[in-house]
């Protein structure tokens, strides 16, 4: 009976020292390093895009994406409309919808410090290029951004598994993410509502990862003009429809942008009203 009592013992000092050790190692993994500069050269490259451009793109054709929503209160920051972009790293679709919030707003204003990143090797459609937010960013006189990277973009070496957290939600995403993100108890990424008025949720962003996936920022970027690259038209249409919600919320300015002939088939595809 000893024997057996201090066997006991012992294999429950055994499991308090377990449990000791994964507590205190829980957490501790270093910081995720921060993306690296987005090359100024794809930067600019966006920001020169012509607008004929846009217009070939809208003129290809739109696919399903964005959601049109009806009688929701306006979601402004300063008097102008907002664009909420929350999205995870590791995400292709993230990656993806990145290039298209960036694209369309860089019509409306300018980006700084824009990071650039690379989907997880370990998700479908690896190693799609795009851009990420944490320190960016947006000037305009027409529209406002607030861009969060949620999770990170390689999975945790210690307790709790998975991608890491890279910030926590403010009170006001965390509600719209409650009303808009659909059922279930994940969040389905990316986010992006503009205005409270059109959605893009998930995988239903108009752009498909995989025709970005394994190329860098720069030679998507750098293909963007050409309607030939099935990724790169899906990527400007997108960003048309994008563009004819801000133009819906904002006054319809810049008219430049605003009475373009890809955003206004961009307002006609989503039932949006004509701009200009």
């Amino acid at each position: 009976m000893a024997l057996v009592t201090w066997a006991f013992i012992g294999l429950v000092l055994v499991l308090i020292v377990a449990l000791v050790v994964v507590k205190l190692t829980e957490g501790t993994a270093p910081p995720p390093p921060s993306p690296a500069a987005a090359p100024a050269e794809a930067v600019g490259a966006i920001a020169g895009l012509p607008l004929q451009d846009f217009d070939a793109a809208a003129a290809a054709g739109f696919v399903s994406g964005p959601t049109v929503l009806a009688g929701q209160p306006a979601l402004t920051d300063g008097g102008h409309p907002e664009v909420v972009f929350v999205g995870a790293e590791f995400s292709p679709y993230s990656a993806a919808e990145s290039w298209v919030v960036v694209v369309a707003l860089s019509r409306f204003g300018t980006f700084s410090h824009l990071g650039a990143l690379s989907s997880a090797p370990t998700e479908v459609f690896a190693h799609t290029p795009g851009f990420a937010f944490d320190g960016a960013t947006f000037t305009s006189p027409y529209v406002s951004l607030d861009g969060v990277d949620l999770y990170g973009q390689t999975l945790s070496s210690v307790a709790p598994a998975g991608y890491p957290a890279l910030g926590t939600l403010d009170a006001t995403l965390s509600g719209l993410l409650q009303r808009y993100d659909g059922p279930g108890p994940g969040l389905n990424l990316p986010f992006v509502d503009v205005n409270n008025q059109v959605l893009s949720i998930g995988d239903a962003t108009g752009v498909s990862p995989g025709a970005l996936a394994g190329q860098s920022l720069g030679q998507v970027a750098g293909s963007l003009g050409s309607t030939a690259n099935a990724g790169s038209s899906a990527v400007l249409a997108a960003a048309d429809e994008l563009s004819a919600a801000v133009c819906a919320g904002d006054g319809a300015r810049p008219s430049a942008v605003c009475a373009s002939t890809g955003v206004r088939a961009a307002e006609a595809h989503l039932g949006l009203p004509l701009s200009g």
